[in-house]
């Protein structure tokens, strides 16, 4: 009885900035969402960049869900050599999103679920797989998500051509319910970048960073408010050992620090 209870309260909860879980809409469930998020700090140039995405949610059964979004990018960078600045803003991309869940955490053992998400962009196209997997712990008020993310990547180039790249990516969250509208978690990623298809073809190892953080979500329905800060650790690693790639443990070409915000509503 309890285990029902909780799994009708949390069928969509996600006190996540970055990570899945495996909780997703109960059949006929919509929701909308709107995401933003803001990344700073590269090594040898300033730099900005704002991504927006708006997605629509709906729950086709009780374990898929279903959703499409459109997604807005916007960057600023400006090298410290006496390079002029580039700003850049694209035009938006849209994307869908589909996961499939085969375990309940509040009736199985564990969450487990499978998410895919097409995407096209402004001269950009990418797919990406993801396996979702959540444990609760303390009667549902501690939960534990994992995630293992593979994504392909094209992006034309001056030429009209397509560069490849992939990444495989190690999410994981640790959240805790401190009353019933508030939850406090920590995060930590592993991103590891990749020349070349992982998904569809050949690949080398190019890069790897960590980065960690807070989150706090606030619920309030229809409302749910999420926000969540990341830091670039210095640990990052650079197999091709390309001059300038690393800065004292940071990986140059990556942001040092991003935050995310999310207001999702059920209608």
């Amino acid at each position: 009885f309890r285990s029902a209870l909780s799994s009708e309260a949390k069928a969509d909860d996600r006190p996540f900035a970055f990570a899945y879980t495996t909780d997703i809409e109960a059949q006929g469930e919509k929701e909308i969402e709107q995401e933003v998020t803001w990344s700073s700090g590269h090594t040898d140039e300033a730099f900005q960049e704002v991504v927006s995405r708006t997605e629509f949610e709906y729950g086709v059964t009780d374990n898929f869900q279903a959703s499409f979004y459109t997604n807005y990018d916007w960057s600023y960078t400006h090298p410290h050599a006496p390079i002029g600045p580039v700003e850049t803003l694209s035009l938006p991309g849209v994307s869908g999103e589909f996961i499939y869940r085969l375990m309940n955490v509040y009736f199985d053992p564990i969450g487990l679920a499978f998410y895919a998400e097409p995407s096209v962009g402004n001269g950009t196209r990418s797919f990406e797989v993801k396996v979702l997997l959540q444990k609760n712990f303390l009667n549902d008020r501690l939960r534990l998500a994992f995630n293992i993310n593979l994504e392909d990547r094209w992006e034309k180039n001056g030429l009209g051509h397509y560069d490849q790249s992939s990444a495989l990516e190690f999410y994981s969250g640790l959240a805790y319910n401190v009353t019933p509208e508030w939850s406090l978690g920590v995060e930590l990623d592993n991103e590891r970048g990749y020349n070349g298809l992982i998904l569809g073809g050949s690949s080398t190892y190019a890069e790897n960073a960590y980065f960690a953080g807070p989150t706090i979500q606030y619920v309030g329905h229809p409302l749910r408010v999420i926000l969540g800060a990341q830091a670039q650790l210095p640990c990052a690693n650079d197999p091709t050992h390309t001059p300038g790639a690393l800065d004292n443990g940071y990986l140059s070409g990556a942001e040092r620090f991003r935050i995310r915000l999310r207001i999702s509503a059920d209608f």
